[in-house]
């Protein structure tokens, strides 16, 4: 089967087996759309956790009653606090990696934009001062992704400590 070079499908390769910087940088962005949303499902998963063991901790906390006692409130909740912070901290490298790699696709992808200066009007970031803001808007948006894990550590760890607290008061 034979691939003929075509402007329709941006995986195609041109006539010569090489990918045209028009291809490259559509090649580029569907690899950082696709580490994108990889991203966003491990937040996703993350959040849901979370919010799952929220809820299972403080019904755990409010559903102390006479025939379980005092056992159940200082079982169940820190068995919630560990698996919340197991979680977080489990979470923390893959988050790490999927932006590791989205930069160095966008490295990529800035060489092709230095390389060839007719890809200029495809991006947003056309001279050096706005491709520096987009880079510092990508940060500052990405700022969450990066610190939800040790705020829900930092949670969890704290959360863990409640019970046992109340109960020595």
């Amino acid at each position: 089967m034979e691939e003929t070079a075509s402007s329709s499908h941006p995986r195609e390769l041109s006539a010569c087996g090489t990918p045209t910087d028009h291809e490259l940088l559509a090649f580029y962005r569907s690899e950082i759309r696709f580490e994108s949303e990889v991203v966003n499902g491990r937040l996703q998963a993350l959040l849901g956790s979370q919010a799952f063991l929220v809820i299972a901790y403080a019904t755990a906390m409010t559903g102390s009653t006479r025939r379980w006692g005092d056992s159940m409130v200082l079982l169940i909740p820190p068995l919630c606090s560990l698996l919340g912070f197991v979680l977080a901290l489990m979470a923390l490298p893959g988050i790490r990696a999927a932006y590791a790699a989205i930069a160095k696709w966008e490295g990529k992808q800035r060489v092709l934009h230095q390389r060839s200066p007719c890809l200029a009007e495809l991006t947003l970031g056309a001279g050096e001062d706005e491709t520096r803001d987009m880079m510092r808007r990508g940060q500052k948006g990405a700022l969450f992704a990066h610190q939800a894990p040790f705020v829900f550590l930092v949670a969890w760890a704290i959360f863990g400590f409640i019970p046992f607290y109340l109960y020595l008061k």
